[in-house]
């Protein structure tokens, strides 16, 4: 528009009735003003031209398939257009992917959703200014795309707001999933290199374990003191969701959430019914890990640790990060680690690898309290020692097994990072088939980037 504006004040000077020249004949002049006033009609309808939101949405995202997986391509100047385009391309998948998740996780129903948890998520969470105006531009998007009428849902009974937005993003720090995970590197692995495998666990269903995207988003440039610089990144997750939980940055840093049952006695989340406030939704707190570590810039534990002690969450986490071997020559650690905190502690505890080249990781707290039995552990670190045994080093295939040794029958998907050369696998459940059993499909951030 500014540019339209330009433009127009460039072309009127060429006229003398505008510039209050007089010498000219009243006729000449009238003429003049006629072709200036309908070059001025002409350019104030294309400037007030409103931008379709076809249009709008494309500016800041688009959506391919690459290999067979769906990939969302954020590039967007701001997170309210980054969520605009998300809200305006997926409106009905995520009325879809809500719906689903109420009817699919363990224990829930409507009136439990409407009356218990909605309220509580409403109430209880803090959003930073990005999310903010994020989740403005992904309902400001699906209006766009359904209008009021479409954003009825028939399940839930009512007409979709904001707050369910909030609610479908808060929905992991109240029911809880599973996950299994293990980093290996040096002598353990086929190319000495870092591997990550891990399996989110989580009980949503078949349909919305098949509306699973890959996000792959730009950094953002510094936008002022409430909206900080954020490094590019790519996710497994779900449209609409601004909160994630399997990623890996730009710069190698992998980054999973787990979650964490011992609770020092007390329930993994908690009590929805409290008074307590302030929450950081953990999925959240993941990504901004992801947007905020460079992993070459000293230990991502202990930057990723100072991140989490900014505020409480509302359940017991175990954040899982694993960087390359050369970040970890850098700042002279092994390149793996697990964070461990939960509602009564404000900074985490790190818990660093046992074992000189793998750590192992499901459900338990291991520095904040003694380690429980649990047999996805036991297989994982057993699979381990076997390799070691027999002298094989990890590789895809080897990672495969042991995520396959703790398979659940609620698994979304599993992950096989390699942070040395910024490559991973995927692998989506499909319906019966657990996706540590299904064959994953492997990508290069790099590429993903570039297309």
């Amino acid at each position: 528009m500014r540019k339209s504006r330009n433009r127009l004040v460039s072309l009127l000077k060429f006229f003398p009735v505008f510039r209050g020249a007089h010498a000219r004949s009243r006729p000449t002049a009238w003429c003049d003003a006629c072709v200036a006033l309908m070059l001025v009609s002409a350019l104030a309808s294309v400037t007030a031209r409103a931008e379709s939101p076809d249009e709008r949405a494309a500016r800041a995202a688009t959506i391919t398939t690459v290999n067979n997986q769906r990939v969302l391509r954020l590039r967007g100047e701001s997170m309210g257009e980054r969520g605009f385009a998300v809200g305006y391309l997926f409106a009905n998948e995520m009325i879809a992917e809500l719906e689903t998740a109420i009817q699919s996780l363990p224990g829930v129903t409507v009136k439990l959703y409407n009356t218990d948890f909605l309220p509580w998520s409403k109430k209880n969470f803090a959003w930073d200014a990005d999310a903010k105006e994020e989740l403005d531009g992904l309902y400001a998007g699906m209006l766009a795309r359904v209008g009021q009428d479409g954003m009825k849902s028939k399940v839930i009974g009512r007409v979709l707001t904001r707050d369910d937005l909030v609610g479908i993003n808060t929905l992991a720090d109240y029911f809880g999933p599973a996950c299994s995970a293990f980093a290996a590197w040096g002598d353990r692995t086929a190319d000495g290199k870092v591997i990550h495998g891990r399996t989110l666990d989580f009980p949503i269903g078949a349909d919305d374990v098949a509306l699973q995207v890959l996000i792959v988003a730009d950094s953002l440039p510094a936008r002022g003191p409430d909206h900080p610089a954020r490094r590019a990144y790519m996710a497994i997750g779900w449209p609409g969701m601004i909160t994630q939980y399997t990623g890996m940055n730009a710069d190698g840093l992998v980054a999973c959430i787990h979650d964490g049952y011992n609770v020092r006695g007390k329930a993994w989340h908690a009590d929805p019914k409290s008074n307590a406030a302030g929450f950081i939704p953990r999925g959240l707190l993941l990504r901004r890990i992801l947007e905020s570590v460079d992993p070459n810039a000293g230990d991502p534990a202990e930057a990723a640790a100072k991140l989490v002690a900014a505020g409480p969450t509302a359940c017991g986490n175990l954040f899982h990060l694993t960087w390359s071997s050369e970040s970890a020559k850098k700042s002279n650690t092994k390149p793996s680690a697990v964070l461990e905190f939960d509602p009564t502690d404000r900074a985490p505890l790190i818990r660093r690898p046992d074992d000189p080249t793998s750590l192992v990781l499901t459900n338990h707290f291991c520095v904040l309290n003694k380690a429980r039995e649990c047999e996805r552990f036991s297989h994982i670190s057993d699979g381990l020692g076997k390799l070691a045994q027999a002298n094989v080093k990890i590789g895809i295939s080897e990672a495969r097994k042991l995520l396959k040794s703790a398979e659940q029958p609620v698994a979304a998907h599993s992950a096989y990072f390699f942070p040395d050369s910024l490559e991973f696998y995927v692998a989506l459940s499909r319906r019966n088939i657990m996706s540590p059993s299904v064959a994953p499909t492997k990508f290069s951030l790099k590429e993903l980037f570039e297309k």
